[in-house]
């Protein structure tokens, strides 16, 4: 009896007792990284509805820089594009974009004009106004005019946008007093370009405002940054020291007139560009070696991504490889002149067990105009032969005049390996080759894709998993939408 009882004591767990265990733990874990995803994700939206806001601020300030004659409802998008830091990043379509925080902002505006009662109604009936009125009051009724700008996103199939108004003076109005911009340090007003660190780590503005003036507002991209209760005033941009440092790029500054009622004046701005350091080192480098042996077009290749950088004046981005013979710029992977590259893919790489890459940012050099390259960040990748596993039950359903495809989990590698961990899923269109690629997953949804307006084309799809390693998985598909 006593040993019956130790060996009953002694029997460790059962099967069904480690599954549920198993189960636990794989439910805990999930539980945990889509919490993690999902906050990643709010971040990031939130992050980019910021730079939307700060992006139509920007606009409106700049709109107030323009002559008024040229704010008109057919001028006054090529005016404010012609601006530093609002040219269109795609000349070759219709829509106005503009790259910030390393996503493509669609810019749209609208005006009208607005005849303040202060003076009395004019005739508005004929003119380009948000109100209509056909009173004789007032001989020059244009006073202002209402500028409406709508800047809008896509992540992941999803648009969003954000509306600001803002109201730009006719300098030619008695409404508001008038103010200017009188000096600077360093370099006094002719200078608009400051290429080191100034002193004190300010530059620093004097303005004038009419008499009558009882505010003078100063703003940086739109953003109120200090007011003066006085007719002349002196405002510090902090730029360098105490914790802060403005990434280099060009910045609209500007102030503004109030009177005693609050009635603004004619905004007057300076485009202020710093340009006092070499670019800061790209971020998020990652990538490895691909084998693709299912592919029919390339195989054994090196892919790399990074994030861009968030210095406004980044011009661009180049990809070095170590060989025998020194750095190699990678082919295909040098884009001085597009910050929004992000993406190198070396077709070519040489034998060897691992190959030493590096990425750097460019910008402008001012003393020479040239371009120079700034920080590198390295990375290093080692050739395998490893892949991970399909994803599951790939499906694609129309939707509205899209198709959306939508996919389980791929199961993870058994027996695992060094960088078996999955980061993300690609999907391709109409073939299997680089060239079919039309989107990666990211955390906003990790297992569905929504290809906007593509039900009409009869398209196929198929979908790959890819590991830490950058490693792809046999391609599974294809689909079409029913």
């Amino acid at each position: 009896m006593r040993g019956s009882s130790r060996l009953h004591g002694e029997r460790g767990f059962t099967l069904i007792e480690v599954m549920v265990t198993i189960l636990i733990l794989t439910i805990g874990i999930g539980a945990a990284i889509s919490m993690i995803d999902g906050a990643a994700a709010r971040t990031l939206a939130n992050k980019e509805r910021e730079a939307g806001n700060a992006l139509t601020r920007e606009v409106i300030e700049a709109a107030r820089s323009v002559p008024y004659r040229q704010l008109t409802s057919t001028t006054a998008t090529d005016t404010i594009q012609a601006l530093p830091g609002l040219d269109d990043s795609t000349p070759s379509t219709t829509a106005w974009t503009v790259e910030r925080r390393n996503q493509t902002f669609t810019i749209t505006l609208s005006l009208c004009s607005i005849d303040d009662s202060q003076d009395g109604y004019g005739n508005t009936s004929g003119g380009n106004f948000c109100t209509s009125h056909a009173d004789n009051a007032d001989l020059q009724p244009d006073d202002y005019k209402r500028l409406t700008v709508n800047v809008a996103w896509t992540r992941n199939g999803v648009t969003r946008s954000v509306t600001q108004t803002g109201l730009v003076n006719n300098e030619a109005s008695s409404a508001g007093p008038s103010v200017e911009f009188t000096d600077q340090s360093p370099g006094g007003l002719a200078t608009t370009e400051i290429t080191t660190p100034p002193s004190g780590g300010n530059v620093t503005f004097t303005a004038q405002a009419q008499t009558g003036a009882t505010a003078i507002r100063f703003a940086v991209d739109g953003v109120l940054l200090d007011t003066a209760s006085s007719t002349t005033a002196t405002f510090n941009w902090k730029v360098d020291g105490g914790g802060q440092h403005v990434p280099d790029g060009t910045y609209l500054v500007s102030v503004t007139a109030f009177d005693a009622a609050g009635t603004p004046g004619p905004t007057r701005s300076r485009n202020i560009r710093l340009n006092r350091d070499t670019p800061t080192a790209p971020g998020d480098v990652f990538g490895g070696f691909n084998p693709r042996a299912w592919a029919a077009d390339v195989n054994n290749i090196v892919e790399l991504q990074w994030s861009r950088n968030n210095e406004p004046d980044v011009t661009g981005y180049r990809v070095y490889r170590k060989d025998a013979s020194g750095d190699v710029v990678v082919p295909g992977c040098d884009k001085p002149a597009d910050p929004t590259f992000a993406e190198c893919r070396d077709l070519n790489p040489p034998a060897g067990p691992s190959i030493q890459y590096y990425v750097v940012a460019l910008d402008q050099d001012p003393s020479s105009g040239l371009k120079r390259e700034g920080a590198k960040t390295n990375l290093t990748a080692t050739r395998a032969t490893t892949k991970p596993n399909q994803p599951v039950m790939l499906s694609a359903i129309a939707d509205d005049d899209s198709v959306v495809l939508t996919w389980d989990d791929a199961p993870p590698a058994s027996p695992g390996y060094s960088g078996s961990s999955i980061i993300f899923y690609r999907v391709y269109r109409d073939g299997k080759a680089i060239g079919s690629r039309v989107t990666r997953t990211g955390q906003d949804s990790l297992t569905s894709y929504r290809d906007i307006g593509a039900l009409a084309g009869g398209h196929t799809y198929w979908v790959t998993t890819v590991d830490s390693n950058f490693s792809e998985s046999d391609p599974l598909g294809p689909v079409a939408a029913p």
